[in-house]
């Protein structure tokens, strides 16, 4: 008897929690629906769209959340609120891909013109490009061609602060290939440093110093070859076939014989072939010349090289030769090698070679 009273107790105590949460859950849906109906019926917190007013440049830093993007956006008057840009924003996913740098924007924007035109990269001001491959004397002539001084720029190189791993005395090889801002009023050295900074970055996402380490290289070797590999392939599927033809020619101590390193010390490029002048300089640069690996990079390579060169395609190759535009062949033959390159003088003496003579 004493169970069945227990029982009958615990009934109206379970129905009352129920009703209770139940309740809760009803007011809660009550209250979002209504501040949403609330911000999109009241237009104090957002400018109506199609009444942009003038174009102002405004800076979005490196890091900047949402929150502060909206404030930045608020107080220069792009948007009316912070608060809606942010609500915007958390419900668009490609507001995720807004990237820092200087912006020219419109004012009284709404909160989806203002994200519309933060994604449209032609609004983007000050772009400073370092393309795969770019050499110093490239990136510097670029930056002085940007209305840097000479004197400072070459100071900016020598202020630079190099990965430890890389203790070379120059930057050869470590800016990594990527769009970067130039903010007004900015200087090179900025600028540089980001590009040595995204370069460690890669790196480490990359795990570029186990891998070094795993094939008894130094970091700056693995470099070097990456470096290399960039100079001589046209996409992903050749970088990782290059980069097995290097390992496999260090592997048996035959000289690497790339053009690219040629061009390199000549400051070249655009060479189809090397010169046979070409082939008797002294510089240690001449991968024909000396076997092994060349002093230092030959240009900063970018994440598929590095890539490629970290995990290379399997495969016994000692030779490739590209005898038309965007076919290279890979042979572990020399007797199909030297028709490879056969194939090749035939299409460069037809012309079919951009620049060919």
């Amino acid at each position: 008897m004493a169970d069945l009273v227990e029982d009958d107790l615990l009934v109206p105590k379970k129905s009352v929690n129920l009703k209770a949460i139940l309740s809760i859950v009803i007011v809660l849906i009550i209250l979002i629906f209504g501040v949403v109906f609330w911000n999109q019926t009241h237009p104090d917190l957002d400018y109506l769209a199609s009444t942009a007013g003038p174009e102002i440049e405004v800076n979005i830093p490196a890091g900047s959340s949402g929150v502060e993007i909206g404030r930045i956006l608020a107080k220069a008057g792009v948007v009316k609120t912070s608060l809606i840009f942010f609500r915007a924003a958390t419900g668009d996913e490609r507001a995720g891909s807004i990237s820092a740098g200087l912006y020219l924007l419109n004012t009284h924007l709404s909160a989806k013109e203002a994200i519309a035109q933060l994604l449209d990269k032609k609004r983007l001001q000050g772009k400073f490009l370092i393309v795969e491959g770019a050499r110093i004397s490239e990136v510097r002539k670029n930056l002085i061609n940007e209305g840097f001084d000479a004197d400072q720029v070459d100071q900016a190189f020598t202020d630079l602060k190099l990965p430890s791993e890389f203790n070379i005395g120059n930057a050869e090889g470590m800016l990594f290939p990527a769009n970067y801002t130039i903010l007004p009023g900015g200087d090179p050295g900025t600028l540089l440093q980001s590009a040595i900074n995204r370069f460690a970055q890669e790196l480490e996402k990359l795990q570029f110093y186990g891998a070094a380490k795993n094939r008894d290289l130094t970091p700056l070797e693995l470099l070097i070859i990456a470096s290399i590999v960039q100079g001589e392939g046209f996409n992903q599927e050749d970088f990782g076939k290059i980069a097995t033809v290097i390992y496999n020619r260090l592997k048996i101590g035959m000289a690497l014989q790339m053009d690219s390193t040629l061009m390199y010390v000549n400051q070249s490029r655009g060479e189809i072939r090397v010169s046979n002048q070409e082939l008797k300089s002294s510089s240690k640069y001449n991968t024909y010349k000396y076997k092994g690996l060349p002093p230092g990079p030959i240009g900063s390579p970018g994440s598929a090289a590095l890539t490629a060169t970290i995990t290379p395609a399997p495969g016994s190759w000692l030779y490739f030769v590209t005898v038309a535009p965007g076919d290279t062949r890979f042979t572990d033959k020399y007797s199909e090698f030297l028709k490879f390159k056969a194939e090749f003088i035939r299409n460069y003496k037809a012309g079919l070679f951009k620049g060919s003579k």
